[in-house]
């Protein structure tokens, strides 16, 4: 199914529509939302959301899914929309990597002479080290490796660097020890020991660093053991996490339940001009949007049967259009854990203090940024956001009403059936590779008016494939960072 570039930005008065529908779904999902607000979210290229996000056959993530949810917002845009081409992964990467936590002036000077007189010791636990294990940790600081890896890695739960010294039962607080460190123990809490009240410092650099370095990793090396997930074409990627399960979506949305949650939609139409109709929303005030971004769709040989053959034969037009099976749908990137064996990647503490601290980095001690950051505006109206939910609901059922002369002629052609797309604000309900919409016909002869009811094709109410998809009415964004 194709989807427009951006109608809704391109035609500022179809907000009037898109508004109206995301009050009522925020009014029908109050109890669900919460604090959370409901905004206006412009589709576009994205499609609508494909909610079975765990795939039934393998219960693996559906890539159609995550591709969707991974999406970063585009900046300063209302309505709400996704960047072309971006997600919020690469962004956050950005980020995270240029950061690092480091000790304010005075504080590292005091560390620096701790490290002086800790050198015998040091080399006691990298000789230890080798001797067990072959060769040192690669990188540019060993020692900081090895106590990372001990503390982080040895220990389940994850530890730190002040418990291990002050344990009285190492055995049991380094409870995944491998039978190569065993020697390496009594001369790394010798070296801990040496540090005196200096520990704390040593603590506070190696830690921060060494989860750094695991946020990193499960977001650059996904993986079943980092907190990674599989998706249904194999690969693993970093986590998200959708709520609520497959089952209850499609119970909200199926045609058993989706009566009692109904956003409707209520509107009289007529022809401003050649290329524009004149709507209004329940009898509001009338605004004008181009004609085909409104509803379109072909009966017989017209090519756009609403414009060409209802609306300007009409004098009195009418649209009511429900989107039954109104549900909130939440998710969002899986935070980062320091303790357990899946850690995750989305840990935000670094970067907010490391926008905090500025840059050039105030003269403090925690996260900070090494150069210039690539992103500039953290705010609400900025590039670093993503959705955190949608209200969904099943395609919508269009019901139009006209008093026209040729209420005869235009009932005829809709018993031949509807031949060609239906869209609704760019959108396509159903393309001619679907099943068309069902028409019913009801025709009042003593009013000169007939009622067309189009039903969208079974396969897109309610379905369970990986590809189906819900109607948005609304999103709620996530700005991390503000």
């Amino acid at each position: 199914m194709e989807h427009p570039t951006n109608i809704i930005a391109d035609s500022p008065n179809a907000m009037e529509i898109i508004n109206n529908l995301k009050d009522k779904a925020a009014d029908t999902l109050s109890a669900s939302l919460g604090s959370a607000k409901l905004k206006s979210f412009d589709i576009s290229s994205s499609g609508n959301f494909p909610y079975v996000w765990e795939d039934p056959r393998n219960l693996s993530f559906n890539q159609k899914t995550y591709e969707w949810i991974s999406g970063s917002l585009k900046p300063k845009t209302s309505p709400a929309q996704f960047a072309p081409g971006t997600n919020f992964t690469n962004l956050y990467l950005q980020a995270i990597t240029n950061i690092s936590w480091s000790l304010s002036t005075a504080e590292q000077a005091t560390l620096n002479q701790a490290t002086q007189n800790t050198t015998q010791q040091q080399a006691a636990v990298l000789n230890a080290w080798k001797s067990s294990f072959g060769s040192l940790p690669a990188g540019t600081n060993p020692i900081d490796e090895i106590a990372s890896t001990i503390a982080t890695t040895w220990a389940n739960p994850a530890t730190d660097l002040e418990s291990i010294r002050n344990s009285i039962n190492l055995g049991n607080l380094l409870n995944k020890v491998p039978a190569a460190g065993q020697p390496v123990m009594p001369v790394f809490v010798n070296w801990l020991n040496a540090y005196g009240a200096s520990l704390a410092l040593q603590n506070q650099v190696t830690m921060n660093n060494a989860y750094l370095r695991k946020a990193v990793a499960a977001l650059q090396s996904p993986s079943v053991t980092n907190g990674g997930i599989t998706l249904n074409d194999g690969n693993i990627v970093p986590a998200y996490i959708v709520n609520p399960q497959v089952s209850d979506i499609e119970n909200a949305m199926s045609p058993a339940n989706a009566k009692s949650n109904v956003t409707d939609l209520e509107m009289t139409v007529s022809q401003s001009s050649q290329s524009e109709f004149s709507v209004s929303i329940k009898g509001g005030a009338s605004f004008k949007i181009p004609v085909m971004e409104f509803i379109t769709f072909g009966v017989g040989g017209s090519a756009n049967y609403f414009h060409e053959e209802i609306v300007k034969s009409g004098n009195d037009t009418t649209v009511h259009m429900t989107f039954p099976g109104t549900n909130l749908v939440t998710f969002g990137p899986r935070p980062f854990r320091q303790s357990g064996e899946s850690q995750s990647w989305f840990w935000m503490d670094p970067v907010r203090d490391a926008i905090k601290n500025g840059f050039p980095a105030k003269d403090v001690s925690g996260f900070k940024f090494a150069t210039q950051p690539g992103i500039t505006d953290w705010s609400a109206t900025g590039p670093f956001g993503y959705l955190a939910g949608v209200a969904i609901a099943n395609y919508p059922t269009i019901k139009i009403t006209v008093k026209s002369s040729n209420f005869q002629k235009i009932a005829t052609d809709f018993k031949q059936g509807v031949n060609t797309s239906v869209s609704f604000l760019g959108i396509e309900l159903a393309s001619a590779s679907e099943a068309t919409h069902s028409a019913k016909v009801d025709v009042n002869e003593s009013d000169s008016t007939v009622t067309i009811t189009l039903e969208p094709p079974k396969s897109l109410v309610a379905g369970n494939a990986v590809d189906s998809a819900g109607w948005i009415l609304g999103a709620i964004t996530e700005y991390p960072a503000s």
